[in-house]
């Protein structure tokens, strides 16, 4: 007996067999993708001050901020490696100075931040001034220092300077001995402080720094940076020396020096350091990223570039003689370029200091 299929199980069976053939012509599942990367953390923002050259002639104080935001602050008739800074206690105002040459004396400004208004600051007329800078009060302070026109006496086989009606021994010291003095600015004019007798021109002199007034300075054209990395030589013979000495085959200059690191948050910053009357930091620059020793990205600095290198948090700041890069040391990335610029550093920290007199200080009414 034959079998017989109906028209409904013949329709049935073809809609099966459609259904099979069309899964087995579906594209195969796309695989899940894979998640996006966590999202980088922004730079932090910082604000920089730095001297540009006006026009025609001159040099520009301008606070610069990380949105792009630029202040001139003043416009002095000085050229601008010749200038230094110095900041109030409260932010408000600064000092520029103008070191002078042989032929130029030592000249001064005073600086309100608010209305970018800079008047002429006339210096103590005795000695050279060496130094001006801020004490806690917001006063403007002078250190003077004076070699010339200093009666010498002699008494029970001592020497000293006879100064305003008091003595003031001479150093028993190699070296160039003199006065050092601070003033401070009230009312128009010039008070003085202090008076130590010190030497100059020798290594480790004090000069004014000998004056207890120094100390006591918030801020101040000679002051240092508390941005600025400290460095410590590499010697012959050390790890990191010939890692380096491996890596850069060429510096690029013959300037005898040695390595040296400095440390940050983010792992070791590494430059060369010249030696001479002063040793000077300068290219070649080298830090660490995936194992690797390798300059910070997009430098675009002169081999022969001398430097200084600065720290504020996570930032790096690299000032050359006429340029500027800042680094975020966490990424390794390059977040800004200054070109045509002197000086810069990070906007100071507004900061106190306290310090006691020392007991050989003679100071003034």
């Amino acid at each position: 007996m034959s079998l017989r299929l109906g028209p409904a199980v013949i329709l049935g069976s073809t809609l099966l067999l459609g259904s099979a053939c069309k899964k087995s012509e579906d594209p195969a599942p796309e695989p899940s993708a894979t998640p996006p990367p966590a999202p980088t953390e922004p730079a932090p923002g910082y604000t920089l001050s730095f001297l540009e050259a006006a026009s025609p002639s001159g040099c520009t104080w301008i606070r610069h901020e990380s949105s792009g935001t630029r202040k001139p602050l003043a416009t002095v008739d000085a050229a601008c490696e010749r200038l230094k800074l110095a900041w109030g206690p409260r932010g408000r105002q600064g000092l520029v100075m103008d070191r002078g040459n042989g032929e130029l004396p030592p000249r001064a400004w005073q600086v309100d931040f608010e209305s970018g208004q800079s008047t002429r600051l006339l210096l103590p007329e005795l000695g050279h001034t060496d130094t001006l800078g801020f004490d806690e009060a917001g006063h403007v302070v002078a250190l003077v220092s004076q070699l010339e026109d200093l009666p010498r006496k002699m008494e029970s086989g001592s020497e000293y300077f006879l100064f305003d009606g008091k003595r003031f021994l001479l150093p028993e010291a190699e070296g160039s001995p003199g006065l050092a003095h601070a003033y401070r600015y009230e009312a128009g004019q010039w008070k003085h402080l202090e008076t130590v007798a010190t030497l100059y021109e020798m290594d480790g002199a004090l000069g004014t720094e000998a004056l207890a007034t120094a100390s006591r300075l918030t801020s101040s054209t000679f002051s240092q940076d508390a941005d600025r990395l400290s460095e410590s030589e590499l010697e012959e013979g050390n790890e990191d020396a010939a890692r380096l000495d491996a890596v850069v085959k060429d510096r690029g200059h013959t300037a005898y020096g040695m390595w040296v690191s400095m440390e940050t948050h983010q792992g070791p910053l590494y430059s060369w350091e010249a030696t001479g009357e002063l040793p000077t930091l300068m290219l070649p620059l080298r830090w660490e990223v995936n194992d690797r020793l390798v300059e910070p990205e997009q430098l675009a600095l002169a081999p022969t570039s001398t430097v200084a290198l600065r720290m504020r948090g996570r930032l790096l700041l690299v000032s050359a003689e006429q340029a500027a890069r800042v680094y975020d040391a966490k990424t390794k990335k390059r977040i800004a370029a200054l070109e045509n610029v002197h000086g810069t550093r990070f906007w100071p920290q507004q900061r106190t200091v306290t310090a006691a007199a020392p007991a050989s200080t003679v100071t003034g009414p």
